[in-house]
């Protein structure tokens, strides 16, 4: 547990406002030093042999591991008449995760980054924890989510 919350803390206050990274045009991630690329093949079978359930969008690009933790995130964009503060989102994933009896909701909270509000939640589900983040919406329309 440790080892997550470090990672966290890494990723969170090395995110920049820059809109011109290669991972993102929404942040620029500066990722842990010693955090490795997956190809959709590695990953592919990586989740496969060491994880009981979890199913990974292999239709991304930012996937990574360290020590053991697989860490990727994406950019979506949403249509503007649907967008929804962050606040509405997590009431939305809480709401979500909650309909799962099997889902153990550990925490959420939403936290400000260089100037980003973040919406963060831990949950397990038999016995795998995730981490999910979800950014506020940018001017262009567009967030970033991620799960570790």
């Amino acid at each position: 547990m440790k080892k997550i919350l470090y990672l966290i803390a890494v990723l969170f206050f090395s995110i920049h406002v820059l809109g011109q990274a290669s991972e993102s045009s929404v942040v620029s991630v500066r990722l842990p030093k010693g955090a490795s690329s997956l190809t959709k093949r590695q990953l592919s079978g990586l989740v496969h042999q060491n994880f009981k359930r979890s199913s990974i969008p292999l239709e991304r690009e930012n996937y990574y591991q360290l020590d053991g933790i697989l860490i990727f995130f994406w950019d979506l964009s949403v249509n503007p008449g649907f967008k929804k503060g962050i606040a509405n989102s997590k009431l939305e994933l809480l709401g979500y995760l909650s309909r799962n009896k099997d889902n153990t909701i550990d925490y959420s909270k939403i936290i400000n980054v260089n100037g980003i509000q973040f919406l963060i939640c831990q949950y397990e589900n038999h016995g795998e924890a995730y981490l999910w983040f979800k950014s506020e919406c940018n001017s262009d329309d567009k967030y970033i989510n991620g799960v570790f």
